[in-house]
């Protein structure tokens, strides 16, 4: 994973989630545990916490488990975000995540999931990578390697994250 270019100091992000009943409590444990890692490689520290945000200042991000997607979505479409709206910021497609792996690559593929719209949120923008866990869409292969370790963040998205927190502008509340 990479991990040049990540603050030095480190960056705090409080995660709320929210209609957590709609996962498996372990896939939501081991995605958690992913996603976690993944951005500690950069130097951001997430806080999960779960209902509405509460918090007022710093970093912070709602997250909805939902158990359909909308009808606008195309079918292999796992989660989205709205990193400008004042609502809940990222929406995520339990059936379909949990639905497109076996049960025991459940909790890898949703971590990878989270940390890609929480990626989004914090970029600001609906930019996808050529590689990575930013990848628009992920291949058989992007699968079969996140059940070894996570897939990795582009340069461009660890600078697009770093600024994020040197500006410290808030998404949602």
């Amino acid at each position: 994973m990479l991990a040049s270019g990540a603050a030095a100091k480190g960056e705090d992000l409080t995660v709320y989630l929210q209609n957590t009943a709609t996962a498996d409590f372990m896939t939501l444990v081991a995605a958690k545990g992913i996603a976690t890692k993944m951005f500690a490689g950069i130097g951001v520290r997430i806080r999960w916490e779960l209902g509405a945000p509460r918090k007022t200042d710093g970093a912070v991000i709602a997250m909805q488990f939902d158990s359909s997607a909308p009808e606008r979505f195309r079918n292999d479409a796992l989660a989205y975000a709205t990193p400008f709206d004042s609502t809940t910021c990222i929406h995520i497609f339990y059936n379909r995540v949990a639905g497109s792996v076996p049960r025991r690559l459940a909790g890898g593929l949703l971590g990878h999931v989270v940390a890609h719209e929480i990626t989004h949120v914090l970029e600001r923008r609906d930019r996808h990578s050529a590689t990575g866990v930013m990848k628009a869409q992920w291949t058989a292969g992007d699968y079969e390697a996140m059940a070894v370790h996570p897939l990795a963040f582009e340069a461009e998205n660890v600078e697009a994250i770093r600024e994020y927190f040197t500006g410290r502008q808030i998404v949602s509340r």
